[in-house]
């Protein structure tokens, strides 16, 4: 059975392998940017407050943006898509729909009080992972994930408010 073409020529198997090329292509080039906006917070954070679902006092450094453009996904869109989010993550968290918080996990991320969850649908559902941070009380952003990957934390996830 042949493969339905269209205008172009190219099969379905054709477009999505020139769609995966392209965002492969094109989260390399936001990684880029979100690596350069990373140099620039080096010496001074970004810090901020926000009340959205919860009342955080946000700071954003360099290892920050560098660790979320470093998390890869196998689906490239998706990738593109959390690129082009850090970029942003005070708008993000503006615009985004607070989720919940869960505890730290025994034996990880000891410099986490808990984790703040946020969702925002743009391109692709993701979810905004924020730590609030032991000794400082600031929140940090720690990941952009997928919805795949949210609905394996999401047993875990407490809808009220979390503890001061």
């Amino acid at each position: 059975m042949s493969e339905n073409i269209n205008i172009y020529g190219l099969t379905p198997r054709d477009r999505s392998k020139r769609d995966s090329q392209y965002y492969y292509k094109e989260s390399k080039r936001l990684r880029k940017e979100v690596l350069t906006l990373a140099d620039k917070l080096k010496e001074h954070p970004k810090r901020f407050s926000i009340s959205n679902g919860i009342e955080m006092d946000v700071e954003i450094t360099k290892s920050d943006l560098k660790t979320i453009a470093s998390k890869m996904t196998q689906d490239n869109k998706f990738n593109a898509i959390k690129n082009a989010l850090a970029k942003d993550i005070e708008g993000y968290l503006k615009k985004a729909k607070y989720i919940g918080w869960r505890p730290t996990i025994q034996g990880k991320h000891a410099e986490a009080v808990y984790f703040a969850y946020y969702n925002r649908l743009l391109g692709a559902r993701s979810y905004l992972c924020m730590r609030k941070m032991h000794n400082s009380g600031f929140f940090k952003p720690y990941a952009i994930i997928d919805e795949d990957t949210f609905s394996n934390e999401i047993g875990s996830v407490r809808k009220d408010k979390p503890p001061k």
